[in-house]
């Protein structure tokens, strides 16, 4: 994933401001650099901006317990003793906790800050992070780093901490930093100087040890820790590249259970019309061997079921699908029903139509299931409310399930 990295300098006014800026590769090299207005840098998966040291405001401050819908509200209230100017106007967002249980408060100028994200809005950059510069500068937990240009630079320390330096000399440190560290108690082992100037600074009473390479805000790496101004009413909307590592477990998980579901509905699926096939073969063959093999099946249930009939009327015999028969059993349940009345009978075919008067719809559902049992097919072709009962139309055949 690419990503364009904007230096936002003090003197950055609006969007025809020029800013450096430099472009990422996925894996953090830099394919290009310049200098131009916000509509002019290059297109990228996702942009940081890197704010000068001088513009943000950090303090560790003891918090009270408070709501966190509250937080944002009262975090400047917390730096207001620490502010020159209307403790409103800024932008505070909480970061990490120190040692001592304080939390460290960055503060940025709000109408600086939003003109910044709506000018980034209107170019159309994905302005994702806005993280101080001294932030970036790889610090350990019992030392200080400092970015030294020769003649100004920034301090970094642990939990996020830093500050502007100001002007000093390879002498003198400078004045910010000499307060920073007689407060410090007790003072860090060394100070590591991320320079590219020749000459090392020799601060007097103060250990300075040369860092590998000098500090680049460019190709500095960002960490889980590194904190994010764009908190509270700027935070930027959540995008799938951001929380889709974390539910993609989940989703593949759902995604495995969904296709042993679909693969084990389709094997029972096959089993049961395999079972399904083999059946009708079977019924198929019982019957041409019953009633000779030139007789064409075309429903091998219903066939058989009339070829009996057929054999038992031959034979003087009555069949259950005959009218009196099945009358018989209707009958028998039908007088069970409290109120039960015929009101009219029809036969064709071996299917009897029965219009019945019931006290009710309870009772058309007792009829239907206790001919059920009875091993009759039953379908309630209508129901209409008659005064105190109901008029029901029933349609029975032989068949049921028993």
């Amino acid at each position: 994933m690419s990503q364009l990295r904007i230096y936002l300098k003090h003197d950055w006014q609006d969007a025809f401001s020029i800013c450096d800026w430099a472009l990422l590769d996925a894996a953090g090299a830099i394919t290009k650099t310049g200098g131009d207005a916000l509509a002019s840098m290059p297109v990228a998966d996702e942009c940081v901006a890197v704010v000068g040291a001088s513009q943000v405001l950090c303090l560790a401050k003891n918090l009270p317990k408070i709501k966190a819908s509250q937080l944002e509200a009262a975090l400047p209230l917390a730096v207001e003793e620490s502010m020159l100017g209307d403790a409103g106007d800024q932008h505070v967002v909480p970061g990490a906790p120190t040692s001592e249980g304080a939390t460290v408060l960055y503060a940025i100028d709000k109408t600086r800050l939003r003109r910044f994200v709506e000018a980034c809005a209107a170019a159309s950059i994905r302005l994702r992070k806005v993280v101080p510069e001294y932030c970036l500068l790889n610090v350990d937990a019992d030392q200080w780093s400092v970015a030294w240009d020769g003649e100004s630079g920034f301090l970094a320390m642990p939990f996020g901490q830093g500050l502007s330096l100001g002007h000093g000399d390879t002498n003198q440190a400078p004045a910010a930093f000499s307060l920073q560290w007689q407060a410090t108690s007790p003072a860090p082992s060394k100070v590591r100087v991320f320079t590219a100037a020749e000459t090392m600074p020799q601060w007097q009473g103060i250990s300075l040890v040369r860092a590998d390479e000098p500090f680049d805000w460019r190709t500095a790496r960002l960490t889980s820790y590194t904190p994010n101004l764009l908190w509270g009413k700027f935070k930027p909307p959540i995008r799938l590249q951001e929380w889709w590592p974390k539910v993609r477990p989940l989703f593949w998980i759902i995604v495995m259970a969904l296709c042993i579901e679909a693969v084990g509905y389709n094997l029972q699926w096959w089993s049961l019309a395999h079972e399904k096939q083999t059946l009708k073969h079977s019924m198929n063959a019982v019957f041409q061997e019953t009633f000779g093999s030139e007789v064409e099946v075309m429903d091998a249930s219903l066939q058989m079921q009339r070829s009996l009939a057929r054999a038992r009327h031959a034979a003087g015999v009555t069949d259950d699908a005959d009218f009196l028969p099945l009358l018989e059993r209707v009958s028998a349940e039908l007088s069970a029903q409290a109120g039960g009345r015929v009101k009219g009978l029809r036969y064709a075919e071996g299917q009897l139509d029965i219009d019945v008067r019931l006290s009710g719809r309870a009772g058309v559902e007792s009829l239907e299931r206790r001919l059920g049992e009875q091993g009759l097919s039953v379908q309630v072709l209508e129901v209409n409310e008659s005064g105190e009962g109901v008029e029901a139309h029933l349609r029975i055949s032989t068949g049921g399930a028993r």
